[in-house]
């Protein structure tokens, strides 16, 4: 039987734990090469770069040979993405109806990405409404794994770290939770890489979203 955990805050990130954000993604990432004449990428390539906010993305997206375009190719990138945001995203199997269920406890959102497209993105696919606080990237903390402003937002809750518990697809979501005293749950359908998610040993690994009441002490 799965062991169950007491908490009162349950913190998730965004992108590949609670929506699957690739498709507008990889619109804007390949608008701002075009217009910039450098290479498009794949879906499945641009997987392999989200991860540490827009910058990182667009340092791998440009590549080591083009490192003096990051600036323009970042500009480009967030104004299509800004303007078509949401239009392609889709929240995960099993995602409304598990805030619901969950919606006795705190929940909020961290994410790398920028707040206001963090903002923008829970609204477009009508899942802003179960979160007491929605943080994200530009707003004067570390991005993940620092766990900085994971901290800054339990204190802000007024919640105990080890009355909380992060959810992410990436191991930056559980070493961030891990650091700041808080319970780990890594989820397996993400963006992340599954063995690299294994070996960071999260609390939980799960395989739909759904299952996440079943981790859930009252």
């Amino acid at each position: 039987m799965t062991p169950r955990i007491a908490v009162d805050l349950i913190v998730f990130d965004l992108d590949g734990t609670l929506a699957d954000t690739l498709p507008d993604l990889t619109a804007a990432a390949n608008f701002a090469c075009r217009r910039l004449r450098l290479p498009e990428h794949s879906p499945e390539a641009i997987r392999a770069m989200i991860g540490g906010g827009e910058w990182k993305l667009i340092e791998r997206l440009v590549g080591p040979a083009h490192q003096d375009r990051v600036e323009e190719c970042l500009e480009l990138y967030l104004d299509h993405y800004t303007r078509h945001n949401g239009e392609l995203t889709r929240v995960y199997p099993g995602v409304p109806e598990t805030l619901a269920l969950v919606s006795g406890k705190q929940l909020a959102v961290l994410s790398n990405k920028l707040q206001r497209l963090t903002r923008q993105t829970l609204e477009a696919v009508d899942i802003a409404r179960f979160f007491t606080a929605i943080r994200g990237g530009g707003a004067g903390h570390p991005l993940k794994p620092a766990p900085d402003h994971l901290l800054a937002l339990i204190a802000d809750l007024g919640v105990k770290p080890s009355r909380s518990l992060m959810v992410g697809d990436k191991t930056a979501d559980l070493k961030a939770g891990r650091e700041a005293g808080a319970f780990t749950a890594a989820v397996a359908y993400g963006y992340g890489d599954l063995d690299a998610l294994s070996a960071a040993s999260p609390d939980f690994l799960l395989a739909r979203f759904s299952q996440l009441p079943d981790i859930l002490a009252g």
